[in-house]
């Protein structure tokens, strides 16, 4: 019996040498900054699994803005310590691609005051610092301002933009996905029609550097490009739905074919956006 404890004993010391070291890999890849670049002094893109993230610095703190996860934000702030000793005062919770409520990411724990769209309804149990707005919210810090508006329900109910207005950055959020195709929240009142209308007014911001929710960073003329598939894809589905042509018909007639080449390297498959365009118009 105590050869077999012995036995036993030096097993799990070599369990445990072997396994410590992928355990310190894991947590080490864990808080490795993201990817971080520079778009205008003193304003970050950063590129995360939830999407895309833009971050205003300053001597008294940092604005970030865009979808969270809590996996990412370690990375997120080892990113930040990259180009800032400043803490993260304020965090603007944008609708992900999961179209599901939003916990804290973690960021109560860092002492940041979160906020989102008033539909987000950040209520979970260990948010200590929230702020919730309807329609227009400018948060001012260190002479700069950033400026989030409330735009129709394109993606989600909750969408908004938000403009870094003194250094030409626009962030656009899930509502333009460079290079992909949007999800839109049909069964929670979003629909092709009020994205096309969400989109259409920032094909006009010229001189402007657009952040998408993912893909790279954009220029008016891909914002009218990306306007002229919804349109595009919106008239041919449409064409079929007054034929009275059911969603597997209209899935089978390929509507987004001409733009497929484009745009179907995202999250959402040609088929899934072209029954959310034929769910938003067959009702």
């Amino acid at each position: 019996m105590p050869v077999r404890t012995l036995v036993s004993r030096a097993s799990i010391a070599v369990y445990f040498a072997a396994i410590l070291p992928l355990v310190a890999c894991a947590q080490q890849a864990a808080t490795s900054p993201l990817p971080i670049t520079m778009l205008t002094p003193g304003v970050y893109l950063i590129v995360s699994p939830a999407g895309n993230l833009v971050a205003q610095t300053g001597p008294s703190g940092v604005v970030l803005v865009g979808a969270q996860s809590g996996a990412a934000t370690p990375g997120i702030v080892a990113a930040l310590r990259t180009v800032s000793p400043a803490a993260v005062r304020y965090v603007l919770f944008a609708p992900g691609d999961s179209l599901a409520g939003q916990d804290d990411a973690g960021w109560s724990d860092r002492g940041v005051t979160m906020v989102s769209h008033e539909r987000m309804r950040m209520k979970a149990a260990h948010v200590k610092s929230a702020l919730g707005f309807s329609q227009v919210l400018q948060i001012y810090l260190d002479g700069e301002s950033v400026h989030a508006v409330h735009q129709p329900p394109g993606h989600t109910r909750a969408d908004f933009i938000a403009h870094f207005e003194t250094r030409n950055v626009l962030y656009l959020g899930n509502a333009f996905v460079a290079h992909g195709y949007p999800r839109i929240a049909v069964h929670d009142g979003a629909s092709i029609d009020s994205l096309i209308a969400e989109i259409s007014p920032f094909a006009d911001f010229e001189k402007v550097q657009i952040v998408p929710g993912r893909g790279s960073v954009s220029t008016a003329k891909d914002v009218a490009d990306y306007r002229d598939m919804l349109t595009g894809i919106r008239a041919r589905v449409n064409t079929l739905v007054t034929q009275g042509k059911s969603l597997a018909e209209v899935i089978a007639a390929k509507p987004s074919a001409q733009w497929d080449a484009t745009y179907a390297h995202g999250g959402v498959p040609p088929d899934r956006f072209v029954e959310s365009v034929y769910l938003s118009l067959s009702r």
